[in-house]
């Protein structure tokens, strides 16, 4: 039985340093079904020499610089898979963390995305911690406490392709926490699953974007919750 086509999206923004790393985690995945994008938003590192040697195993893609809701997209554009992960250049995915969010995905078709745990390490690599993401399967509970905070990383997630068509892509008005929105609409219309293994490294380099979070992109993230869910958080 063939199994369902995997495209991993890679945004990459000056992160040559470690976007090997990243693709090499891809590679070193059990799956065997996968295509590989890497779009660059704009990178003025060398990551186009970076990504050479990979050319046949990648699709690489280039194009002005514009934010990582536009990278994403247009990565999600080109994608052909029936389910589409995302992960940061400065992550790495762990373990057999592709072949188990498909198996999950595959066995309940009312998720429309799934999410894991994952480790944290420092800009050399390092393991620092594990986080164990929290989870709930009340979509009720689930919710309300996802309005408190996002828990969720992305590129610990796999979503279903046609759910994505479905509900839309991720707001590039929102330079940051289109992530945080995205899971809400996701929410509104789907189940979410969860593996509570860490299949995810999570680079914490001092320049993370979190780092410092734009709070005005958050109220509105929550602003539209409110509309999607009047009847649990109002």
């Amino acid at each position: 039985m063939l199994l369902p086509k995997v495209s991993v999206v890679i945004p990459t923004y000056n992160h040559s340093r470690y976007l090997p790393y990243a693709l090499e985690s891809v590679f070193q995945q059990s799956y065997p079904n996968l295509e590989i994008l890497v779009v660059d938003d704009g990178s003025t590192d060398g990551t186009s020499e970076v990504v050479k040697p990979h050319l046949s195993k990648i699709c690489y893609l280039f194009k002005e610089n514009g934010g990582t809701p536009s990278t994403l997209n247009l990565g999600i554009s080109q994608a052909t898979g029936k389910y589409i992960c995302w992960l940061s250049a400065d992550d790495a995915f762990l373990g057999d963390k592709i072949a188990k969010q498909v198996a999950l995905m595959e066995s309940e078709p009312s998720f429309g995305f799934s999410y894991t745990s994952f480790i944290v390490m420092n800009g050399n690599g390092d393991v620092q911690y594990e986080v164990n993401s929290p989870y709930y399967p009340d979509k009720k509970e689930m919710v309300k406490k996802l309005f408190q905070g996002c828990f969720i990383n992305g590129s610990s997630v796999m979503m279903r392709s046609s759910a994505l068509k479905q509900i839309g892509d991720f707001d590039e008005n929102l330079p940051q926490a289109h992530d945080y929105d995205l899971w809400f609409r996701f929410l509104h219309a789907y189940n979410c699953g969860f593996l509570n293994d860490h299949l995810l490294a999570y680079r914490w380099h001092g320049s993370n974007m979190s780092q410092n979070p734009d709070e005005a992109c958050s109220v509105i993230v929550r602003k539209r919750a409110k509309q999607l869910f009047p009847e649990w958080l109002n």
